[in-house]
Order: C-alpha cells, then sequence, then structure tokens
C-alpha cells in the first residue's frame, strides 16, 4: 500500500513543458506504422510515412504527428482524441454524411466511435490529445 501512494506523490508532478519547436516540426521522430495496428485505421495514407513527438503518455496521450499527404479510413475510432491542426488541413467525411473541414489554428473533437474518411490533402501536422484508456483494453 506504502509504496503505491509513493508513487502518486503529487511532490513529484512537474508540469511538461509543449516547447514550440517541436510544434512548428523541428525534432519529430519517424513513426512506425505499428503503432497503429489495432485502432481501426486502414488505406494509402499509413504507408505515405509520418513523423511524430511524444509529450506525455498517462491518462491522456499529448503528441505531435506529421504526415505526407494521404487519405486513410477508420473503422470506428478506439479512442477521443482532441486535435489542434498546426499546419495543413484535415477533411472528415463521417459515414452519416457531411464533410467537415479543419484548417491551421482550428481544432476539434473526433469522438471514439468515429467511422468515415480522414483526409489530408497535403502536408499536414497537428498536436493530439488522446484518451488512453484503449490502451489499457488492449491488454
Amino acid at each position: 500500500e506504502m509504496s503505491e501512494k509513493k508513487s502518486k506523490n503529487p511532490d513529484s508532478a512537474l508540469p511538461i513543458s509543449i516547447a514550440q519547436h517541436f510544434l512548428d516540426g523541428e525534432g519529430l521522430v519517424t513513426g512506425d506504422p505499428a503503432e497503429f495496428e489495432g485502432e481501426g485505421i486502414t488505406g494509402e495514407g499509413k504507408s505515405t510515412g509520418f513523423r511524430t513527438y511524444n509529450f506525455h503518455t498517462g491518462n491522456i496521450m499529448v503528441s505531435v504527428y506529421e504526415s505526407k499527404p494521404g487519405k486513410v479510413r477508420i473503422e470506428g475510432a478506439v479512442y477521443d482524441e482532441f486535435i489542434t491542426v498546426l499546419e495543413g488541413t484535415l477533411i472528415l467525411r463521417p459515414d452519416s454524411g457531411g464533410e467537415y473541414t479543419y484548417k491551421a489554428g482550428q481544432s476539434l473533437i473526433v469522438p471514439k466511435g468515429y467511422t468515415g474518411g480522414w483526409e489530408m490533402p497535403e502536408c499536414y501536422r497537428e498536436l493530439i490529445v488522446v484518451d488512453t484508456q484503449f490502451m489499457e483494453e488492449q491488454d
């Protein structure tokens, strides 16, 4: 019991700064497409290659994600995702209809269960905040 309390010691929890150069796309590392296995994402977009940087993984995961132009299909998103578009354009086409376009500076939430198209017509970079409960469910 005591050891569990120690690990949750609030004195050890420090703010995590989101360095601007990562938001600007500097210092990102090449991502592994295997990261998306089990997340219901299919399509040609995955093969275009992406770069990423993870700031934090706890109850939420906070990352920068950058991709070349591409299109993917999401078959039921496995988590809630908050997005701020940093560069480029994101076009979402849910199966239920409509088309939603987001540009740099705009924010949105892609809710768990989203099914439909995800298009990045140009070089694209986003700041994402993801609910990590799905990681526990996969174990």
